[in-house]
């Protein structure tokens, strides 16, 4: 079987959508299906393996870390030449476009993944005005697809309501043997606090930009009980950083493999301020870490929270209640211990691999069918 995969971002890029599409290639060569990549223009030219193929345009100016990518010429001739028999287009915005049209050209049964939270993007970056004309949009092209698929129970009834039919909701996981527990890292600790520092740390990992809600975590900081740890980049990084300048937070930058790991157990709260998450992979990461996570009950966490059992939830309508929330953890060890327990046992149920075997299927089912 020969799959094509159209994706707006990827590699070096680091985020969710990188992180899942990452999963699918590991588990796509592991099953020994072939693939090949349609990808932005900083994309490497492969992975793994795979044929990556970049494409040309400049970045998006109401979003920085999108391209307005465009097909190449050797990129239409290297998918044609592939003969895929699944297309499989995420996020379909810009290269995503080509997939669609390439799909239905060539009769090749398509395969659509939203994998941002359509409705809050929009109003953040364009306004409400905009929203008829992104649904609009998005209609034209996941109605074209055989299947589409959303993270979570919350984009599954999003999608619903806007007029997007043959949605499947496609579990996500993390990789378990990865994110654990372990012994904590001293030196990594001590590199947030100090060698002789008994501050607790609370610990942010995510990207460092606006809709992320990471402004949030301001009135956290200079409190002498704890410190705010932000771990992350992205092209709002700098204005991030200026914007905590008179605070006591401390930024590690992006954070990959072990060193990630250390960073989530060196931790003893986690917080995650972001309102636009269409599932949330931190959060899930943190709890296989054992840490206790405080989080708003929103949109695609809903999917991984289980209010006062393996996280604490707060109202983002409220601006003390972060605050407060954070502060029953740091007063109560007890309280800190007994989600951090739940938290871990939860996460370790939630494997990747559950996700990438019922994408499998799917295509295989379809490639069955066409």
């Amino acid at each position: 079987m020969r799959v094509a995969i159209f994706t707006e971002t990827f590699l070096p890029k680091h985020d969710g959508v990188v992180t899942i599409l990452c999963q699918m290639l590991d588990a796509l060569e592991q099953e020994g299906i072939d693939v090949c990549i349609y990808a932005p223009p900083s994309a490497p030219s492969n992975y793994r393996g795979y044929t990556v193929f970049p494409s040309w345009g400049p970045r998006f100016p109401l979003y920085r870390e999108l391209y307005c990518s465009m097909p190449t010429w050797q990129g239409v001739r290297g998918i044609i030449a592939f003969k895929p028999d699944i297309i499989h287009v995420m996020n379909p915005t810009f290269i995503g476009t080509a997939g669609v049209i390439m799909a239905l050209v060539g009769r090749v049964p398509l395969i659509g993944s939203v994998h941002m939270d359509i409705d809050y993007y929009v109003r953040q970056y364009a306004g409400t005005w905009g929203l008829p004309i992104a649904w609009t949009f998005f209609q034209l092209w996941h109605n074209r697809a055989r299947i589409n698929l959303a993270p979570s129970r919350a984009m599954v009834a999003q999608l619903h309501a806007h007029g997007i039919q043959r949605v499947t909701h496609w579990v996500r996981g993390i990789d378990t043997q990865r994110f654990r527990r372990k012994p904590r890292n001293q030196r990594v600790r001590a590199s947030f606090l100090g060698a002789h520092d008994t501050r607790l740390v609370v610990l942010y990992v995510g990207r460092l930009t606006e809709e992320k809600g990471i402004a949030q975590l301001i009135p956290l900081c200079n409190d002498p009980r704890f410190r705010v740890v932000l771990v992350g980049g992205g092209h709002q990084e700098d204005h991030a950083r200026a914007l905590f300048a008179h605070t006591d937070a401390y930024f590690t930058g992006v954070l990959r493999g072990e060193d990630l790991i250390d960073a989530y157990t060196a931790a003893d709260i986690f917080v995650f301020p972001s309102q636009s998450e269409s599932f949330g992979l931190a959060p899930l990461e943190a709890m296989a870490c054992g840490l206790p996570v405080v989080a708003p009950f929103v949109g695609g966490l809903q999917d991984t929270l289980i209010p006062d059992h393996n996280c604490l939830v707060y109202d983002p309508e409220r601006p003390d209640s972060l605050r407060e929330t954070v502060l029953r953890l740091v007063e109560d060890a007890a309280l800190r211990s007994a989600i951090s327990e739940h938290a871990a046992a939860y996460a370790a149920t939630r494997s990747n691999a559950v996700s990438m075997q019922q994408l499998i299927s799917l295509y295989r089912q379809l490639a069955h069918e066409h």
